[in-house]
This record gives structure tokens, sequence and C-alpha cells, in this order.
């Protein structure tokens, strides 16, 4: 899974994921826009821009369940770091 997030970020790629928020919801397939890994207190998280939330977000790695690599290309909005 961080395979796919470090080579869509690198090919400027977007990303659907599917993720089950902290209350258990899950919104479906979302399309982002990925940036960066940070890590506190042991827990790691990635940061993306979430498109149609028009927002970035920021994800915990463990509470993604599925992920594909998109063929569409974006503009960075800042810079990706991986």
């Amino acid at each position: 899974m961080i395979n796919k997030i470090i080579e869509a970020g690198q090919n400027l790629k977007t990303l659907l994921i599917d993720y089950t928020e902290k209350d258990s919801s899950n919104e479906g397939w979302r399309e982002i826009e990925p940036y960066s890994f940070r890590e506190k207190n042991g827990v790691s998280y990635f940061y993306a821009f979430d498109i149609k939330k028009n927002e970035i977000r920021i994800f915990l790695i463990d509470s993604i369940n599925d992920i594909e690599i998109t063929e569409n290309n974006f503009n960075p909005r800042w810079e990706v770091e991986f």
C-alpha cells in the first residue's frame, strides 16, 4: 500500500482510496492527490488533497482498506515529498 502511494506521488498520479473514518463510516472510493507521510507518536499518517472535498486531508495508513493508482495526472499544489 505504501509503495503504491509513493509510486503515485512520484509520477504525479491521483489515487483512489477506500477509507474507514474514526467513527467507522466509509464514503466509498475517494480520489486524492498524494503529498507526504508523517509519523507522530508511532502512528503513520498520510497527507493528501481530497479532490471532491477540495481540501487537504490526513489519513491513518492503517485505516486505508484498498488503494488504486489512476491514470489521472495532477499539478501539485504543494511539494510532493516522496
